[in-house]
């Protein structure tokens, strides 16, 4: 992985891509899927994420990381959770905003934030989770600067 990040409650890798074409869902689809289990086999004590980040998301990197979150890789359900650039800015311009009001940001608002992408419960197909992502991004923004 590109970054392994550490806290209380989980643990989460960060892989990164600048690639945009079929060639992101050649060079990262199974790789990410394979990093992310070896990771979550040697941290197997808490909830473990990936979040994927590239300035686009190809439709075939999409709908590979969408069988390993909501039915399985190796048997198991994944956590990756699929963002662009653009989406990682805003996260990180909440997180901004947040510590400018004096407020205290934990890793608890990361967790929550991660928790309603891999939520596939009312999802149905790829395209729906992707929209689903941009919005709980979206209304987790809204409550933290609210």
């Amino acid at each position: 992985p590109d970054i392994e990040c550490y806290y209380n409650s989980f643990n989460a890798i960060c892989e990164v891509t600048m690639l945009t074409s079929r060639d992101q869902w050649y060079n990262e689809g199974q790789p990410v899927m394979r990093h992310s289990r070896a990771f979550e086999e040697a941290n197997a004590a808490l909830p473990n994420y990936c979040l994927f980040v590239a300035p686009t998301l190809h439709k075939d990197t999409i709908n590979t990381f969408y069988i390993s979150v909501k039915y399985e890789y190796e048997g198991q359900k994944q956590r990756i959770i699929p963002i662009t650039i653009p989406q990682l800015k805003l996260i990180l311009k909440v997180v901004q905003q947040v510590l400018k009001k004096n407020k205290p940001f934990t890793h608890n608002y990361i967790k929550q934030l991660y928790d309603e992408c891999v939520d596939m419960s009312n999802v149905k197909d790829s395209t729906q989770w992707l929209d689903k992502i941009n919005t709980s991004i979206n209304l987790w923004s809204e409550r933290l600067i609210a």
